[in-house]
């Protein structure tokens, strides 16, 4: 397997545990057909379908269009499929997922979802996808949203998006910054299941 292919295979464990926190958001504005739809993409994803995924995730969009998740979530699953396509197949699914995620950021601005998707996306991708700085924006654009009205994010978000802001910053060659976020996220959630991988990480440092 080729690394570019092996490494957005770490997409599944992000995507995983996605699917397990957004379970308990419900977007307000949603038809009953298009939650469902999300929930069973989001499934789909989680079980590493794909494909599926993406058709559930589509019909979503079609059914409501001005559901923020169904957008973020059909980003993520084209770029989910870029690691089951030749290599120069994969960089356009790249390309076309992260152009549907900045679309639903541009459409949905003040919802937390579409941050947290890309951010979270964003630092699943390989290097030379020169992702991390949007990540780290996105990720901090959750936490600033969280800590200005605690109402309008999840907790149960909140430590996958310190995880990954931690990540992000290593990845964007800031470990300072890394050590803080994963600081506070070891302080503030530490009985989360992503306490552990926390740890790992600051050990490394």
């Amino acid at each position: 397997m080729i690394p570019t292919q092996r490494r957005m295979q770490g997409l599944g464990t992000a995507i995983a545990a996605l699917a397990f926190f957004m379970a308990v958001w419900h977007p307000g504005l949603a038809g009953a057909q298009a939650a469902d739809l999300v929930a069973q993409g989001r499934q789909a994803l989680g079980a590493d379908k794909v494909d599926e995924a993406l058709v559930l995730l589509e019909k979503a969009v079609a059914a409501d269009p001005k559901d923020p998740a169904a957008l973020a979530w059909l980003g993520s699953a084209q770029v989910r499929k870029a690691r089951r396509v030749p290599p120069m197949d994969g960089a356009g699914w790249v390309k076309r997922g992260f152009n549907t995620l900045d679309e639903a950021v541009e459409r949905f601005p003040d919802s937390f979802v579409v941050y947290l998707v890309r951010g979270i996306t964003a630092t699943q991708v390989p290097d030379l996808f020169k992702k991390a700085p949007a990540a780290v924006s996105d990720l901090t654009a959750v936490v600033a949203m969280r800590d200005k009205n605690p109402k309008a994010v999840p907790e149960s978000v909140m430590p996958s998006v310190y995880l990954h802001l931690g990540l992000a910053y290593k990845k964007n060659s800031q470990p300072a910054e890394a050590r803080a976020a994963w600081e506070t996220g070891r302080a503030r959630y530490p009985t989360a299941p992503e306490a552990r991988a926390i740890e790992e990480e600051l050990r490394k440092l």
